[in-house]
């Protein structure tokens, strides 16, 4: 059985996003009316509410990667082919109106872990060189980073983010306070996957432009597709981000921003088709970075279809729709006076919701919310539910009923 989608995203009467994430929050009359081309196709009893991992693509996005793998199958010439192309530069240019900036500044990659590690590995890195990093970074823009820091002699420091920290300013202040002349890089995760904590990215990116020249990486992987982003206001160097979480895309493609200057100075990851013949690239600003030799054109070719739901929809109504659903979830939990890992405090919120739980019960809590209310949830951090523009009221008052149902395995010792 599959859920009805007509109208399955309401309009959220009077609800407004505090504190928006990145160019402000969407008016309060922002809504979103969803067409039974953009229905999704998950069971009843198997919700998802795990975006921070892996999002359903609406039906029209799945069966358009269906669409163009048998087009391709059936014609693979170059006339095929380059249509497969044109479309993929279609969906660039339209994805980087969307984000704000030019699509020479834009690579299709395969996922955030390929972005962030183009940026590891071809920044141009002396011995002697800092790199500071959030330490709730993922492995792929931390540990990467050691590996780097021990191939060229350049040295890591990790700032944390305390859980009593109540203003942007002292946000702000952490990072600032601790770059010093030799910090070459500061890397970090705009929203924490594992923590849930959304660190004020448009602030730190421009406190850290007034205190002098350094490199400035975002990890979105919890923010594209979910936060109406405008990577000019942000001011950061590179950005990076998968369409397989948040923004409900084809698997196996993922985004890289980097600011014009900086592209000519990142060496490649790989090298192959469409690079060309010579060491110069011949492919045009950031497409250097995505000269992989084949790739899954039907994935890529179906992205500017997922582009069109966000077009449809605007990314300020799914992020001020998606906001209002993870309100009414913390509300409700709040209520069962559980305790939460992710913060409460509208500056560092996200749609990131976590609650703390023995890390032996993760499994059987992931089982029981299944179980008990066909939601599927992650172990991570804690009980983690990241809930997006599909699912519904109905769904969030299942998982808060299942969530009171099974809070003796919550329990923490002590």
């Amino acid at each position: 059985m599959t859920i009805d989608r007509r109208g399955f995203l309401k309009t959220v009467g009077g609800a407004t996003l505090a504190g928006g994430f990145l160019s402000g929050a969407a008016p309060a009359s922002a809504s979103i009316s969803v067409t039974a081309d953009a229905a999704f196709g998950f069971a009843n009893d198997r919700v998802p509410m795990n975006a921070a991992n892996l999002c359903p693509m609406p039906t029209a996005v799945s069966r358009a990667v269906e669409r163009y793998g048998r087009e391709l199958d059936r014609d693979m010439s170059h006339v095929s082919r380059g249509r497969i192309e044109a479309l993929k530069e279609d969906a660039r240019s339209r994805l980087a109106r969307q984000l704000g900036v030019s699509a020479d500044e834009l690579a299709i990659v395969r996922n955030t872990s390929e972005a962030n590690n183009i940026i590891v590995q071809g920044l141009p890195l002396n011995a002697g060189d800092e790199i500071l990093l959030w330490d709730q970074n993922h492995p792929s823009n931390g540990v990467a980073w050691d590996v780097q820091a021990a191939r060229h002699g350049c040295s890591v420091r990790r700032l944390s983010v305390p859980d009593s920290i109540r203003s942007i300013d002292e946000a702000v202040d952490l990072f600032t306070s601790a770059t010093t002349p030799d910090t070459k890089v500061v890397s970090f995760t705009h929203i924490s996957n594992v923590s849930g904590l959304r660190l004020p990215a448009r602030e730190i990116c421009a406190a850290l432009r007034k205190k002098g020249d350094v490199y400035i990486h975002v990890d979105g992987a919890q923010t594209w597709g979910i936060c109406n982003v405008d990577l000019r206001q942000l001011d950061c160097d590179s950005f990076s981000a998968s369409a397989h979480k948040w923004f409900m895309g084809p698997r196996e493609v993922g985004l890289l921003y980097v600011r014009q200057p900086h592209v000519e100075s990142i060496w490649p990851n790989c090298v192959s088709v469409p690079w060309g013949g010579e060491v110069a690239p011949s492919v045009a600003g950031a497409r250097k970075f995505e000269a992989f030799g084949q790739r899954d054109d039907a994935a890529i070719a179906a992205l500017g279809d997922a582009v069109g739901f966000h077009e449809m929809h605007t990314p300020a109504a799914i992020e001020h729709r998606a906001a209002a659903l993870a309100q009414r979830l913390r509300d409700g939990l709040s209520d069962l006076q559980v305790s939460f890992v992710s913060p409460l405090h509208a500056d560092f919120r996200s749609n990131v919701v976590i609650l703390a739980s023995p890390p032996q019960n993760g499994g059987m809590l992931v089982e029981h919310m299944l179980r008990e209310a066909g939601i599927i949830v992650a172990a991570v951090g804690g009980l983690r539910l990241t809930p997006h523009v599909y699912n519904t009221e109905e769904h969030i008052d299942r998982a808060i009923d299942a969530v009171a149902a099974g809070r003796a395995l919550l329990a923490t010792e002590g």
